[in-house]
Order: C-alpha cells, then structure tokens, then sequence
C-alpha cells in the first residue's frame, strides 16, 4: 500500500494506463489508507465507497480514456453531486441533496476521475480554518481554510487530487498549512454552476494536489467557459511559458508594510527566491500594492454579496447558521447600496494597480508568502487579538480582489517541523506558466516529497 499511496497524480495515472495497477486496487488502497487515518484527520464529510468502488469496475472493464482514468479524487463538500448530500458544513443545508452534479464534476467523470467522496470545510466556506478536520502533520494544528478537509487528505495520501475554492485563500492556505500545492484560478476560468457560492464576484474554483504538475492536470480537465455559470468567461488560459524567459518580481518593503510577518515565512520565501534565481532569467524588486489598499472595500463586496446570496437560507433556516457566519451575513445585509458602488470602484483602482505592476514593471511573476504566520493550534480563532480572516489573508485576498491566478508551493518547514510554503501570482491566464515554474521549482526541491507520519 505505502508505494501506490505515494504517488504522485500524473504517476497512478500513468500505472493505470500501463496496466501496472487497475483502478479497483488503486480505489482499494485509497480506501484503506482512509480508515487507517480518518481516525486522526477527519478530512471527508462523507465517502461515497459503494459508488466509487462500482465506477471503478467499470472503468477497469472498459479501455482506459481521460487523462484521469481510474484516478481516486475528492471534492470539497460544496460541489454538486447527484444523489449525494451537498451540506457545506452547515446545519442549514442539513439533508441537502442536489439531483445533477456541478459542471466541474462532470468533468471529472468525463475524465475518467473515480469520485471517492466529499471533505469538510469551513462553514459555508466562510472561513480560513476547517474546525472539522485535523493537519495530518500536527493533529492540534488546524488544516487552515475553507478547504482544509481538500487538503488533509491530500497530505495524509488519501486520494491523489481534490476541488477547492478560493474566496480570499481558501485554497492556498490549507495547501500552506498541510505542505500541498494549490492553484487560485483567474476569475471566470473554471465555471462554478452547481458549487454552493458566497461571492460571485470573488470565488474561484481550483485544482488541489501534492504537486504543481498534478494541479495542471486537474486545471486542463475542468478549466473552461460554461453556459451555465454567467461570470464564466471565454478567454482560453494562456500558452505556456518557459521558466528561462521569466521575470520574477520580489515585493518591496511597501507591501508587507502594516502588520507583521513571521521571520520563518520570511526566510523560506527568501530561500525559494534563491531556488527560483536558478530558473528564471531575472529577479528583481518590485513595487506591490498593500493590502491595505484592498481590505476595506474587498471585505464589504464578499460580506454584501454572501448575504445576497444566502438571503434564502437566513430567511429560513437563520437560527441554523453559527453565530460566526450568521454575524458576517447581516453585517453585510446592512451595508448600504452606495458604499458597495464605492467598495466596486474602489476594486478596479486597486486590480488596475496590480495590471500594472506586470504591465509596467516588466514582472512576469510575484512572490509572496500564502500566511503572515506559521499553522495555527486547531481550534483558533485569532491571531494577536486579532479575527483570523483579516489576520491571515494579508497575501492571499487581493489576489482574489485583482482576479489574478496564483499558485501554492511548499517552500520548507518551521523548526517544529510544521510545512511552511509561498506562492506565484501570475498575470490574467497565466495558469499553465505558474504551473510550468512550480514543476520546475519542485525539480529541484523535495518539500513536497515529504510527507506527515500518520
């Protein structure tokens, strides 16, 4: 069991195609390796074992198709599944049970992808925590969030590849926390139609797995313009290019000015600098907008936005939402018209100021830390006094803000042994370079290699 739970995505798909292994026994060994650890982790909200075992047949019975034939994925509990509960972590949508399954779902299937079940998240996905689940490398450390239960199954070698969304880092900081690679998609690449959403403007559906070239496979089967979903776009991801021709932009003092970074993030995004230097053909300093300049009218357009969205379920089910995500659905429901005409026009100046600094500047790439701080004890819910969605998300929200695509690397580890990573921004598009540098950076390095004792 330990060899095939240590591959990688693109090597069990390979072994399948090879006939090295059928997609019952890779189905079989994910399984096991799920009781053996789910105990501790408690990354899945529910496993679908039954369904998954007899897709697996049946796709040992045919030829193998699809780049992910036989490949055990999981999904974070807000994708639609037909004839599966669809929950979100939340008592409101208890029983919830779509009868069609989300776009991207479908073509997971359609790729030959073996649906192992679903993980937990965040309520509602509100949230840079995962309460319900544990980090396999510390299990008194939280998983981060929304998709930490995506990416402790991940670490834990349950499944080789899972869905997230990124609101304002919900797939990044779990990657960060638990030592896995996350890929922040453009606004618009990948459709959400069928995916229980808390912003339209914001939320971003993206690939999980333990390395960039496994997050690029997802990326190329769910990536894509749907009818379905109005914000997705028809803008195809741009070509790929290589690491030698790249310019890597190393933020100035100015970006990280107004709040503290942990020395260790510091360091670790320092040495994957040097790594990096070795790739690409320049690294130079550049002048990266603060978060400051997003925070304000990004939190009032993602708190408006939830509460116009959920207004049925507050309407319904109010009493049945935790008293974290009940406060932030009516601080947004009383925030008036104009100031989120405001908080818009406020959002364009600051994503035309991120453009600019790939426009202008001459940067192909920015570097920046996921978290300002090191994993937290499960259970927090501050940091220095401080909420930990806006203590946490310093690096990872205006991402979100300017729609930029970017993607989650582990970069090291903390003396207490815990993963440590930093992340690639990209321009608009540039999906399947950030991928090509994060493969590359992961030639070079084992971070990813590593993996918690269970």
């Amino acid at each position: 069991m330990t060899e095939l739970i240590q591959m990688s995505l693109a090597e069990a798909a390979g072994a399948i195609r090879a006939r090295d292994v059928t997609a019952v026994q890779l189905f079989d060994t994910c399984l096991a390796r799920i009781e053996q650890t789910e105990p501790a982790v408690s990354a899945f909200a529910s496993i679908q074992a039954d369904a998954a075992r007899a897709t697996a047949e049946q796709l040992d019975r045919g030829d193998t198709h699809g780049p992910l034939h036989g490949v055990p994925i999981a999904l974070k509990d807000l994708f639609f599944t037909e004839g599966v509960p669809t929950e979100a972590n939340c008592e409101a949508l208890r029983g919830f049970v779509p009868d069609y399954d989300a776009t991207v779902v479908g073509r997971l299937r359609r790729a030959g992808a073996v649906i192992v079940g679903k993980t937990n998240t965040h309520e509602l996905a509100f949230g840079v925590s995962c309460p319900a689940s544990h980090n396999p490398w510390n299990t008194q450390r939280s998983t981060g969030g929304s998709s930490g239960g995506s990416a402790a199954s991940l670490a834990a070698r349950q499944v080789f590849g899972a869905l997230g969304t990124d609101t304002g880092g919900s797939v990044r900081i779990p990657s960060n926390c638990c030592g896995t690679t996350g890929l922040k998609t453009t606004s618009g690449v990948v459709p959400r139609d069928g995916v229980h959403l808390i912003s339209w403007t914001y939320d971003t559906v993206g690939p999980m797995a333990r390395t960039a070239q496994d997050c690029r496979i997802l990326l190329e089967v769910i990536a894509g313009h749907s009818p379905g979903d109005p914000f997705s776009v028809k803008t195809p991801l741009s070509g790929e290019r290589e690491p030698a021709g790249l310019t890597l932009g190393v933020p100035d003092d100015n970006f990280f000015d107004g709040f503290d970074t942990d020395p260790h993030v510091r360091e670790v995004m320092d040495e994957a600098i040097e790594v990096l230097g070795s790739l690409v053909a320049r690294v130079q300093s550049a002048q990266v907008p603060n978060n400051a300049e997003h925070a304000e009218a990004g939190t009032a357009i993602v708190f408006a936005e939830s509460a116009a969205l959920l207004e049925g379920v507050r309407t319904e089910h109010n009493d049945l939402i935790g008293d974290e995500v009940r406060g932030i659905l009516e601080a947004g429901a009383a925030i008036e018209g104009t100031a989120v005409a405001s908080a818009f026009a406020q959002r364009v100046t600051f994503e035309r100021a991120y453009l600019d600094v790939f426009d202008d500047q001459g940067v192909d790439l920015i570097i920046a830390p996921v978290n300002p701080n090191q994993v937290l004890e499960h259970g927090a819910v501050e940091l220095n006094g401080v909420p930990l969605i806006p203590a946490t998300t310093q690096f990872t929200f205006p991402v979100n803000g300017a729609g930029l695509p970017a993607i989650a690397l582990p970069g090291g580890f903390a003396p207490d042994g815990m993963p440590i990573g930093f992340q690639l921004i990209g321009r608009p598009f540039a999906e399947r370079t950030l991928a090509a540098v994060g493969e590359a950076f992961q030639q070079l390095t084992d971070h990813h290699l590593r993996g918690p004792s269970l």
